[in-house]
C-alpha cells in the first residue's frame, strides 16, 4: 500500500471539488456523457476536471485543442474507472482499516495549524469531515483492490539491465549516432503560439526531472509525432546534425540521461532526453535500457489495467452518450 500514493490521490481530490463545483454552477452543462450502472458523470464535470488538471501540466497556460482533448478523455477514462471500482468494491463487501483512514486522516489534519482551518478548508470544497473520511477509505480500498488485481512493476533491477545489455550489444554499432527520446509541438507563425508552447515544453521538462511524471507517459499525451503513443518520443540512432544546428549544440552539452532545455528547430520546438551515446560501452547506455524496461512494464500494466476494468464493464452497465467524450478505447466500449 502506497500510503503517499493515497495522500497526493485525496489531496488532489480535495483540491478539485471546490473547483467542479463552482465550474458547473457557472456553465450549467449538466447533460450526462456518460452512465456506469446508475451513476451519471456529467459533461460539466468532465471539462471541470479537464480544464483544473490541464492548468496544472500547462502552469496555468491554455493547451493546444488536441491536447485538451487528450486530458478530456483521460479524465472520462479515470471517472468511469473510478465508478466501476466503487461498485466492485461495495460488492465484495471490502473496508478499509480503521486504523489507517484515521492515521491518514491524523495526517492530513496535520497541514493545517488548527482544526478550525482544516474544517474551513472543507467548508470551501464543499465536503465534510465524514464525507472527506469516505474520499480517504474509497483511495485506499482502490489501491487495495489494483495492487491484487494489477501489481505496479517493481524498477528494474542491474541484473535485468545487464540482461538486457547482453542480448542485445552485439546489434550496437560504434559510430556517431545517438538515442533518445523527444516531444516536439509544431510552431504556428503567432509570437503568442511560440511562446505558449516554449513554457510548456519546459513545464513538461520540470516533471520528469522532479520525478512527477515518465517522459515516455508526457510524450504519448502532448507530442505532435504520432508515433508518441505508442513509443514514448522514442528516435533510434540517429545524427544530431540530421536535426539541425540548434539540436547539435544542446546535445553537445549533455551527458546520458540529461534533458535538454527547449530546442528552437525551423517548424518546431523540442526537449530531448539523451538515452545513449553509440560508443560501444555498457555505462552510455544503461539508462535507454531502464527507460525501455520501464516504459515496457508500464506499457503492459496499462494494457493489464484497461483489461482489468473492460472486465468489471462486463459486469456493471457502462453507457456512452455523447461521441465528443467517448475515447477511441474507452472502458468497457466496443
Amino acid at each position: 500500500m502506497h500510503l503517499s500514493s493515497c495522500f497526493r490521490s485525496v489531496c488532489l481530490s480535495l483540491a478539485l471539488v471546490a473547483g467542479v463545483a463552482s465550474a458547473q454552477l457557472m456553465s450549467g452543462k449538466n447533460f450526462e456523457v456518460v452512465r456506469v450502472e446508475k451513476a451519471g458523470i456529467s459533461q460539466g464535470r468532465v471539462d471541470s476536471l479537464a480544464q483544473i488538471l490541464a492548468q496544472q501540466q500547462a502552469g496555468g497556460r491554455q493547451l493546444p485543442p488536441e491536447a485538451m482533448q487528450q486530458v478530456r478523455w483521460a479524465v472520462v477514462d479515470n471517472l468511469v474507472g473510478q465508478e466501476l471500482l466503487k461498485l466492485e468494491i461495495k460488492k465484495r463487501g471490502l473496508k478499509a482499516a480503521a486504523a489507517k483512514v484515521d492515521s491518514l486522516m491524523k495526517l492530513f489534519k496535520s497541514q493545517f495549524p488548527s482544526d478550525a482551518k482544516f474544517n474551513e478548508e472543507l467548508k470551501k470544497s464543499g465536503i465534510s469531515q465524514a464525507q472527506f473520511r469516505e474520499k480517504i477509505e474509497q483511495q485506499l480500498l482502490t489501491e487495495q483492490i489494483l495492487e491484487k488485481e494489477v501489481p505496479y512493476p517493481a524498477a528494474p533491477t542491474d541484473k535485468e539491465k545487464q540482461a538486457y545489455w547482453e542480448l542485445n550489444k552485439k546489434k550496437v554499432a560504434i559510430n556517431d549516432t545517438i538515442s533518445g527520446a523527444w516531444i516536439y509541438l509544431k510552431t504556428k507563425s503567432s509570437a503568442k503560439d511560440f511562446n505558449d508552447k516554449k513554457e510548456l515544453l519546459k513545464g513538461l521538462a520540470a516533471q520528469v526531472r522532479l520525478a512527477k511524471a515518465p517522459f515516455a507517459t508526457l510524450a504519448a499525451q502532448y507530442s505532435d509525432d504520432q508515433e508518441a503513443k505508442k513509443t514514448g518520443g522514442v528516435i533510434s540512432k540517429f545524427t544530431a546534425a540530421s536535426k539541425g544546428k540548434n539540436f547539435v549544440s544542446a546535445v553537445n552539452k549533455m551527458k546520458v540521461g540529461d534533458i535538454s532545455d527547449v530546442i528552437v528547430m525551423d517548424d518546431r520546438v523540442a526537449i530531448f532526453m539523451l538515452t545513449e551515446k553509440n560508443d560501444g560501452k555498457y555505462d552510455s547506455y544503461k539508462h535507454q535500457i531502464e527507460y525501455i524496461l520501464r516504459m515496457q512494464a508500464e506499457q503492459d500494466r496499462a494494457k493489464k489495467l484497461k483489461s482489468y476494468l473492460d472486465s468489471l464493464a462486463k459486469k456493471y452497465k457502462v453507457q456512452y452518450l455523447n461521441k465528443d467524450y467517448t475515447p477511441p478505447e474507452a472502458i468497457g466500449g466496443k
